[in-house]
């Protein structure tokens, strides 16, 4: 009996040992497995970034100092010179390109930016690694939303349904795999947006420059203009002497032709009772049909205005946040209308109630003006650039008054004009031109009497 007793112990006592075996040989496994996945996982990862590529990654960096460095200096280039902003964006794309159009590089791309479904990839116990499966190839990458999220047709562990099927599973390292891989994905193509926004502002600022010649050869041909002033001057003085003795002699004319006048006079107030009357039945006409009408028109004006303005508010925001490399100051003339102890003043014409169209920016020049803003000012010179041209009714050689707000800031004729902007200078003696910066919003009305 004792001799059984003993037989049992011991076979009790290696069951033990065999269960703990096999537990541990079941642990040490499943941590074979893990260490083996996130070590291949930081292999991809570095992979992916080319981390060993240090001399390759300082001259990219180095290349986008350079084109940031040229893009902010701004300094003016000749119609037939190179432009040195694309100069430096093709340096960058060929650095780049250097590393991101690798074959190391694309091959890794293409194997790891997948969807890795079930059994894509077995694990090896003699190599102790995860190896692809051969009779099962991963899907592209469609969206960077979860594939897999529905857990009844992509469970995590395998499902035995009732028929006896089993839906295979889509274990965690393989969820892991895939999103690492949209990530991969996700930072190849912001590499091409970006590099696709480096070519349009290269191509924007190509169209800068090319008005800041033209604003410079405008600006040398207003100092030949005052070169030329003095001699207009001495010219006119000679002038005034003849004006003098011409007017002596038109005063003489006139008080003859008076008396005739008189005499016609009495004739034409028979034909302006006429005419007063006949007036006075067509406004009666007239007011009948605005009456009418004026309603539904006004709303309809009202609708459109609020929409053509907030496009074109928005045109004007995005230029000076590019041109000034922030959008801190857009409307300086907030602070200003918002300030209760300043000189509000009458403001600029506003059309009447019965025919403004409050429902829209105007978009063509009337008696009672347009508003813009002021793309480009030099004090010095008293030269300002204005991102409307002939097209809204700016013409050559016409009078302007600049409303900010509620002031007459200053006065302007136009030197130049072409279809989009238009090159102006500032006449002297009027208003506070000093106080117009770039960007400014202004209202720009006509001057129905020339001024020079």
């Amino acid at each position: 009996m004792n001799a059984l007793a003993v037989i049992f112990r011991l076979l009790s006592l290696f069951s033990l040992v065999g269960l703990a075996t096999f537990v541990w040989l079941q642990w040490e496994t499943e941590k074979a497995k893990k260490n083996a996945f996130l070590d291949e996982q930081v292999s991809n990862g570095y992979a992916i970034l080319q981390s060993t590529k240090e001399a390759q990654w300082k001259d990219v960096g180095e290349k986008k100092s350079a084109f940031k460095e040229v893009f902010l200096d701004n300094q003016p280039v000749g119609l037939n010179d190179e432009n040195p902003l694309e100069i430096a964006l093709d340096n960058l794309k060929t650095s780049e390109n250097a590393i991101l159009r690798g074959k190391d590089y694309r091959d890794k791309l293409d194997t790891l930016a997948m969807e890795f479904g079930p059994n894509t990839f077995l694990w090896n116990s003699e190599t102790k690694a995860w190896e692809p499966n051969a009779a099962t190839k991963p899907d592209g990458i469609a969206t960077l939303k979860d594939p897999f999220s529905d857990l009844t047709k992509f469970p995590k562990e395998d499902v035995k349904k009732d028929d006896g099927t089993v839906i295979p599973a889509v274990p965690r390292e393989n969820r892991l795999r895939t999103v690492l891989g949209m990530l991969y994905k996700s930072r190849n193509d912001l590499f091409g947006e970006i590099a696709g926004l480096r070519a349009n502002i290269v191509e924007r600022d190509l169209a800068l420059r090319e008005s800041q010649n033209l604003f410079n050869d405008m600006k040398e041909q207003k100092e030949e203009w005052e070169a030329k002033s003095n001699d207009f001057e001495l010219k006119l003085q000679n002038t005034e002497a003849d004006l003098a003795e011409e007017k002596k002699l038109r005063q003489d004319e006139k008080e003859a032709a008076e008396q005739q006048i008189m005499v016609l006079n009495n004739n034409i107030a028979g034909l302006e009772q006429q005419k007063v009357d006949m007036e006075k039945k067509h406004t009666a006409e007239i007011d009948g049909i605005k009456a009418e009408h004026g309603e539904k028109v006004s709303q309809l004006q009202r609708e459109i205005g609020l929409a053509e303005k907030a496009g074109y508010q928005r045109g004007i925001d995005e230029m000076l946040a590019k041109q000034q490399g922030g959008a801190e100051a857009l409307d300086p003339e907030k602070q200003e209308d918002a300030n209760p102890f300043l000189d509000q003043g009458e403001g600029p014409p506003q059309l009447p109630d019965a025919a403004k169209e409050p429902t829209t920016e105007l978009t063509q020049m009337t008696e009672y003006g347009i508003p813009s803003s002021i793309a480009r000012i030099d004090s010095r010179s008293g030269m300002l650039m204005l991102p409307i041209g002939s097209e809204r009714g700016m013409n050559q050689g016409e009078i302007f008054t600049l409303w900010k707000g509620k002031k007459e800031a200053a006065r302007i004729k136009v030197q130049s004009t072409q279809k989009g902007y238009s090159i102006a200078y500032i006449l002297p003696r009027f208003g506070e031109p000093n106080r117009l910066r770039p960007g400014d919003m202004v209202q720009i009305v006509p001057e129905k009497t020339p001024t020079l």
